[in-house]
């Protein structure tokens, strides 16, 4: 079976598939924005506020889809010449979502429209109050609707439109809205969609994967100095987009405690290219911290003590309630099992984060324990919670209890078993053709087996490998546990990348896990 065919396998496609997947596609195949019900709506309502020089705000999140929604609008507003506000709010503050105080400030400034972005849905109480101020709020969001329809002047959203398609983020949504504005496909905030596209794990089929397609296609033909400032890697794609850049646009709100969410904002709306290398400074410097600051929790913890847990659960005091999920995440990839991450709140409160597996659902164990704690919420994989201190214990023993007859499904890997000639630059062209690969659509892992004595140790300490797979092909895998290595053959596993240190049409096998 050769390579082409093992991949078709793999994802479980036809040549047909194949195909259609692979095809050329453009600007014209985006959706198109009248799909979205209630669209016209808004755009008619902000043409009237410009007309009436009413003062709009724009209210997003603190996250990369509300900061990129934030963007994709202000960005409109300033190709139309017309002032807005905008407002990314504070984590630890002011929580997610608009709220009472946030409404009563705003009113008291003067707004006559609000325009929210990736949040709204669920703000019932700041959305009655905006209304009983005369504040015409045009609501665009994407997440779960509750069963009411939200008070609001009109409702932008993916579960109400005119086709049946995936769920798109808040930054489509938004994007959506300023092409009818704009009256055009503006290249750059189609790339801020795609990149939150990325960043919120959007399925990446129907419209969502054409759009990371055009991102992808636009970046790589454009220079668009917004993201190639913050990319580190040379080559575009949607992992330097997932892995490289959205990181760094989220890590300000996790670990930012004042309104520094809104320099990120800046630095994607303003013109002045010296103050958006010292805003890239700053976006790079909290990022480095997040990354300390996540490692350093990550290595205070102990695991002997959780052998025969069937939930891990920890409790850090010093961490803060930004960067829990992301230490959750890190310990699930590990030890696979679902876990939670407490830290320190405030009055005796603990906040925690939690990360789980096919078979066991978040959601539905805080339900049931829902007499332990204060606040709870999230779907089966992710879930957050506010517990008091003196109800840990408990809590992490009938949580454990719910979970002991589970039959908790790791994830299998979609793997092809290569032969030493599979590792091509020609075999590596058919899996790129088949990108962007992300959510609901991964990319394969490869599997190659091979003598230990073809392994070199590299490094200060020697805590890389790297070796030789045939002419156009090395692999190299870093800080490997040497304890895998004590056998004649071993499976690496990995992904496929290009090897841009060697020259053209060499490729790099990068190795992720030992068997």
């Amino acid at each position: 079976m050769n390579f082409k065919e093992k991949l078709l396998n793999a994802l479980k496609i036809d040549e047909k598939q194949f195909i259609e997947l692979t095809k050329e596609i453009t600007l014209d195949d985006i959706e198109n924005p009248l799909s979205f019900k209630n669209i016209d709506i808004a755009v008619n309502r902000i043409k009237k506020a410009i007309e009436l020089k009413e003062k709009i705000m724009i209210y997003g999140d603190y996250d990369c889809d509300g900061i990129s929604s934030v963007s994709i609008l202000v960005n409109t507003f300033k190709q139309l010449n017309y002032d807005v506000g905008y407002y990314i709010p504070n984590r630890y503050k002011d929580g997610y979502g608009i709220n009472e105080r946030m409404v009563d400030v705003i009113h008291s400034r003067g707004y006559k429209v609000i325009i929210t972005v990736d949040n709204g849905v669920s703000q019932m109480e700041a959305l009655t109050k905006a209304k009983d101020y005369g504040i015409d709020v045009i609501l665009t969001d994407h997440h779960e609707m509750l069963k009411e329809i939200p008070p609001c002047y009109c409702l932008v959203h993916p579960s109400f439109k005119n086709s049946s398609v995936l769920s798109e983020c808040g930054a489509y949504v938004s994007f959506m809205l300023s092409r009818l504005l704009l009256n055009k496909i503006d290249h750059y905030l189609l790339c801020l969609a795609g990149l939150a596209t990325i960043s919120d794990l959007m399925p990446l089929k129907g419209y969502n994967r054409i759009i990371v397609k055009n991102t992808i296609k636009i970046l790589k033909n454009e220079e668009i100095s917004q993201f190639k400032i913050l990319m580190d890697s040379k080559q575009i794609d949607e992992k330097a987009l997932g892995f490289s850049l959205a990181p760094k646009i989220n890590a300000v709100g996790r670990v930012k405690e004042d309104n520094s969410a809104n320099k990120v904002v800046k630095y994607f709306v303003t013109d002045d290219f010296s103050k958006r290398i010292q805003l890239a400074n700053f976006i790079n410097s909290v990022n480095d911290q997040r990354k300390l600051m996540c490692a350093e929790a990550y290595s205070s913890l102990d695991f002997y003590d959780c052998t025969d847990d069937n939930v891990i659960v920890k409790y850090i005091p010093s961490l803060k309630e930004g960067l829990v999920g992301l230490v959750a995440g890190k310990i699930l990839n590990i030890f696979n099992k679902p876990v939670i991450v407490f830290t320190k709140s405030e009055n005796g409160l603990l906040k925690g984060s939690g990360r789980s597996l096919e078979g066991f659902s978040l959601g539905e164990s805080f339900f049931k324990l829902r007499n332990l704690l204060e606040v709870y919420g999230g779907h089966a994989l992710a879930g957050g919670l506010t517990i008091k201190e003196e109800n840990l214990i408990e809590f992490k023993k009938q949580i454990n209890l719910l979970a002991k007859d589970k039959i908790i499904k790791i994830k299998p890997k979609n793997i092809i078993d290569m032969d030493q000639d599979d590792f091509s630059y020609e075999n590596y062209q058919i899996l790129k053709k088949l990108s962007p690969f992300g959510e609901d659509f991964e990319e394969p892992y490869l599997q190659y087996k091979i003598n230990v004595n073809q392994i070199s140790f590299i490094g200060n300490m020697k805590q890389h490998i790297r070796g030789i797979i045939n002419k156009g092909c090395s692999f190299i895998h870093f800080n490997v546990d040497k304890s895998k290595l004590n056998k004649k053959y071993v499976t690496l596993i990995g992904h496929l990348d290009e090897d841009y240190y060697k020259g053209d049409h060499n490729i790099s096998f990068i190795v992720e896990e030992i068997i």
